[in-house]
C-alpha cells in the first residue's frame, strides 16, 4: 500500500511540475470546480490528442487537482491502515507526518490557487511537494525495516 501512495505521491508532483511550467494555475483560480464546470473547456484542444497532457494548460491543472485528490485518498487510505497495525513508535510517527504533510499540502495548493498564484505561496506549495516526498520516503523506509 505504501509502494502506492509513493507512486500518486510522485506522480502529482510531476504534474505539479508541468503545471509550473506552463503556470496553469493562472488558467482556472476557482475551487473546487473550474469556473462554472466541474470539467473544463478545451481539455482536449490540442492535436495528438497525447500533448493535451504536457503542453496543455487547462488539462494539467484538470489532472494535477484530480491525481491530488487521489493522492489525498491513498495516503488517507495508508494511515487508516497503518493506524491499525502493530508499528513501532517512529513508524507511526512518519504515519502521522504523511497524514499531516498532505493535508497541508492540499490546503496550500487551494490556497496558491484562489489568490491567483502569488509567487512567495506557489513556492510555499512546492516547498510542500518536497516535504511530502520526504515524509512518503521516511514511511517507506520505516517499514522496510520491520520484521516480516
Amino acid at each position: 500500500m505504501t509502494h502506492g501512495t509513493k507512486l500518486m505521491v510522485f506522480s502529482t508532483a510531476v504534474m505539479g511540475a508541468f503545471v509550473a511550467g506552463l503556470d496553469a494555475g493562472l488558467v482556472y483560480n476557482s475551487w473546487p470546480k473550474f469556473a462554472e464546470n466541474w470539467i473544463p473547456e478545451n481539455m482536449l484542444s490540442r492535436s495528438p490528442a497525447w500533448k493535451n497532457f504536457f503542453e496543455n494548460d487547462v488539462t494539467v491543472q484538470f489532472v494535477h487537482r484530480n491525481l491530488a485528490y487521489l493522492t489525498v485518498i491513498s495516503v488517507l487510505s495508508t494511515f487508516i491502515v497503518g493506524r491499525r497495525a502493530p508499528i513501532p513508535k517512529r513508524t507511526r510517527l512518519a504515519l502521522n507526518v504523511i497524514v499531516a504533510t498532505v493535508f497541508g499540502q492540499a490546503a496550500l495548493g487551494v490556497f496558491t490557487l484562489i489568490n491567483y498564484v502569488p509567487v512567495w505561496l506557489a513556492a510555499c506549495h512546492q516547498s510542500g511537494s518536497m516535504a511530502l516526498i520526504s515524509s512518503v520516503l521516511w514511511l517507506s523506509h520505516e517499514l522496510r525495516r520491520l520484521p516480516k
